[in-house]
């Protein structure tokens, strides 16, 4: 009976032949298929580029040559699991049998019985070490394995060469395209025990690879029961009888489950001619305009594994590694946890498709995990994955390869890779998973490719970025890191009054640094006591923010300090928020100038590395408000430009000027931080912008005050005040019910009181007045004052205004007028 194009089969005898390519001929009669699944929806046939072996079942179930359901590749991993434990362990349950086949073979079923099936894992009877193999079999291997809970452990061979691993098993697939296998998963714990090892293929042809890496095992680690699962087992009988002869010789048992078993002769051959093109690819029109977007997704994956692995030039280097993907080993416990990380991946991504039609694409080795993304990001969504196998591309119907397409690898070893059966103009998105982040020479040659198919957006998720060495100025890296460009070597210090002079003539602020200005042994004194003084009051502060900005905007965020001020206090914030609930929120410090904005690659690069996390902005305190209305501003056209949601909600420890609804008080008092420059900031000066130094992908830049070591307390404050986070809670309490009581709105009371005393000192700039304690302490330290208003002279918190105010010889001048303790006038320059 004719069935489609290549294949004729008779089904009284089980017996099967597929025409592949030109005279290359396949009968295969099939001797044992217990469930009954019909091949059609196991495999298809198509020819190979390989002079070993000249064909390939191409599977329908595995998620990698042909796009599929991803809930029918899943499904069919928990069939193979069945399988054992019905075979190696006699357990049978027929209904949940009945269920899983029928949801395997009927498409409509198959993502609600995997839903539900997945919730009852099997139990292992006793520990067991799963195996699978790659390429192709890495992705079924942690399928099976994710169908058990137990005492049982689970790792991959794998292509890459890892130098710094103490353990690994090699050994070769000898009709392979690769033929190298290494195991790093193991360890002598494991292999010194006598608990069965189950190797996982997708398909078994004589079975060499399996008794290859059984005999480098056993010599070393002998035990007596070994199993082989596999989709397909088409061992002749001279395999088979190899089998029994190793059972015989080493006293072993090695038990073979598949889901079909049978045997197959092939016949006739085809040209070895390699394809030095891509076929689609040479007969295209032009290159397709599609939008391409990148993500990280770091923050929902474990600690990353660091090791040195080599490339296909024998160049070296320290990489990134999944922990999730069982390469260097998992147990049933890490794999309940990374079934949970996934989904929310895939709900994740979910948000970000365009439209119906999505292709979820993996790499190489990286198989299940992609595909399990792929199975939670709604419906319409095919997935499959590139590969090093090299097959004839023929567009004929049911060949399994209608087209192809040949790109280098993005990952660090560089080898030539493969993707099949993409129809060109079908696909909404595409989503290319990738285990590490990859450089744009590497992503080069697939992403030229993929632009060629006619998919409107394309979107580059890569679960790990490459570790860099973050900025962090004189801080801990776990307390932040700097997105700033360090300029030292290019910028020199400008003289106060030059640098007053070439302000009020035009120059912006941000294109000079002020010279540090240098305070006095009494100042440094009046730093040390005012600490002490404050550190109980700026950590109820700290602590009422923190609280407000876990109840207001939840525990799903990143935190964005403006440096400079901001950034103690949001270390601070981390700090209480990881004491308080044990919450490991990323934390980073970045540039925000009046009259230019935020800096833009910086806010880009905290969404690509933290996807679906609210970015929650600090400061240290609000004057009039300037700065908050360049953060609203600069959100706002963000928002507008890329399709964000940023909030542009700006926490502050003190907010004297009204200026915002989270803050930790609305008292004007001496932050310890104020009184210092760079010495209490990490290091680091004033953020700088100017063209001839910052690139269009640039950060803002920052010097780096190294010769200034010696002075530096910015460690010191944190810490001093963190130290006092577990003896405030009680005050942290009250403060937070007195709080509700108050209205939190952003009224800009401040503001209206600077502009009060713009008109009764005549000043035409109203940038040149610098309201609160803070802003006024920097006027002192880096700008030219002309008078120092107080609403009170005797108010405790000015004693170091008025210390600096003596040493620089500037008037003090009584202004009650304002809800400020004090305000500094700088001095106009034509005065």
């Amino acid at each position: 009976m004719k069935t489609n194009a290549i294949e004729t089969y008779w089904q009284e005898n089980n017996r099967y032949e597929y025409e592949i390519l030109n005279d290359l001929k396949i009968k295969i009669e099939v001797t044992k298929n217990d469930y009954n699944i019909p091949l059609r929806n196991l495999f298809t046939m198509a020819a190979r580029r390989n002079p070993k072996r000249s064909f390939l079942f191409v599977s329908k179930v595995l998620g990698k040559h042909i796009p599929i359901n991803p809930h029918t590749g899943l499904l069919a991993n928990l069939l193979l699991a069945n399988r054992y434990m019905e075979e190696f362990y006699h357990i049978h349950h027929k209904e949940v049998t009945k269920k899983l086949i029928r949801g395997f073979v009927e498409e409509e079923n198959c993502q609600q019985v995997y839903k539900e099936k997945i919730k009852t894992p099997n139990r292992l009877p006793e520990p067991t070490l799963f195996i699978g193999f790659a390429e192709t079999a890495t992705g079924i291997g942690q399928g099976v394995f994710s169908a058990f809970t137990g005492e049982g452990y689970y790792t991959h061979t794998t292509r890459e060469i890892v130098l710094d691993c103490d353990f690994n098993v090699e050994f070769e697939e000898e009709h392979s395209h690769a033929k190298d296998h290494n195991c790093y998963g193991l360890n002598q714990d494991l292999l010194a025990s006598d608990m069965p090892i189950v190797f996982i293929d997708d398909e078994l042809t004589t079975g060499k690879t399996i008794l290859n890496i059984i005999q480098a095992l056993h010599g070393k680690y002998p035990r007596k029961r070994y199993a082989v699962l596999s989709i397909l087992d088409w061992r002749g009988s001279e395999d088979r009888a190899k089998f029994q002869r190793i059972e015989k010789e080493l006293d072993i048992s090695i038990k073979v489950i598949s889901l079909v078993s049978g045997s197959f002769q092939i016949s006739g051959s085809i040209p070895m001619a390699p394809t030095e093109h891509n076929q689609e690819v040479a007969v295209c029109r032009e290159e397709y305009p599609s939008a391409v977007e990148y993500m990280m997704l770091d923050d929902y994956f474990d600690e990353p594994l660091q090791h040195i692995l080599m490339d296909e030039n024998q160049n070296k280097k320290i990489v990134n590694c999944l922990k999730e993907t069982g390469r260097f080993g998992i147990s049933c416990d890490d794999q309940n946890q990374i079934d949970r990380k996934i989904k929310e991946i895939g709900a994740l991504l979910q948000t970000k498709r365009t439209s119906e039609k999505t292709l979820c694409l993996g790499t190489e080795e990286l198989i299940y995990l992609p595909m399990l993304i792929a199975a939670h990001m709604g419906d319409g969504v095919k997935y499959h994955a590139t590969t090093r196998s090299p097959i004839h591309p023929v567009d004929k119907e049911e060949y399994g390869a209608r087209n192809g397409f040949v790109f280098k690898s993005p990952g660090e070893l560089g080898a030539t890779n493969y993707i099949y059966n993409i129809p060109r103009d079908y696909y909404d998105d595409l989503f290319l998973i990738l285990e590490r982040e990859a450089s744009p020479e590497q992503l080069e040659s697939i992403l030229d490719m993929l632009k060629t198919l006619g998919i409107p957006k394309i979107f580059i998720v890569f679960c790990l970025s490459q570790e860099k060495e973050g900025f962090t100025g004189s801080y801990k890296k776990e307390d932040v890191i700097f997105l700033l460009k360090d300029v030292s070597q290019f910028i020199e210090e400008t003289d106060t009054e030059d640098k007053e002079e070439a302000i009020q003539g035009g120059t912006h602020y941000s294109e000079m640094l002020p010279v540090e200005y240098n305070p006095t042994e009494s100042y440094i004194r009046l730093f040390h006591e005012s600490l002490e003084e404050s550190a109980q009051k700026i950590a109820v502060a700290v602590a009422v923010v923190s609280e407000k900005i876990i109840k207001n905007r939840g525990k799903n965020i990143v935190l964005v300090s403006l440096a400079r001020a901001g950034t103690p206090i949001g270390i601070l914030v981390k700090r209480y928020l990881e004491e308080k609930y044990h919450m490991k929120v990323p934390h980073y410090s970045v540039s925000i100038i009046r009259g230019k904005g935020i800096d833009e690659n910086a806010i880009a690069y905290i969404l690509q590395h933290h996807p679906g996390k609210d970015l929650q902005f600090v400061d240290g305190w609000t004057g009039k408000g300037a700065i908050t209305e360049v953060l609203m501003e600069s959100c706002k056209n963000m928002n507008q430009r890329w399709g964000t949601h940023l909030s542009s909600d700006l926490a502050v420890l003190a907010d004297p000027g009204h200026c915002s609804a989270t803050f930790g008080t609305r008292e004007d008092f001496l932050i310890a931080s104020a009184c210092l420059n760079s010495t209490v900031s990490g290091l680091i000066s004033r953020t700088v912008h100017r063209e001839d130094l910052i690139g269009p992908k640039d950060f803002h830049g920052v010097k780096f005050y190294k010769e200034l070591q010696g002075a530096d307390v910015s460690n010191l404050f944190v810490d001093r005040i963190a130290a006092e986070f577990s003896k405030v809670e009680e005050e942290v309490k009250t403060t937070l019910q007195h709080h509700e009581g108050i209205a939190n709105k952003i009224t800009w009371q401040g503001l209206e009181d600077i502009r009060r005393i713009q008109k009764d000192f005549a000043i035409e700039d109203i940038n040149l007045i610098k309201p609160g304690i803070g802003e006024t302490t920097r006027v002192l330290l880096r700008r030219v004052p002309w008078k120092i208003l107080v609403r009170d002279y005797d108010n405790p918190n000015l004693r170091h205004i008025l210390l600096l105010a003596k040493d620089r010889n500037v008037e003090v001048e009584v202004y009650p007028q304002m809800t400020y303790g004090c305000c500094g006038l700088i001095k106009p320059f034509h005065l």
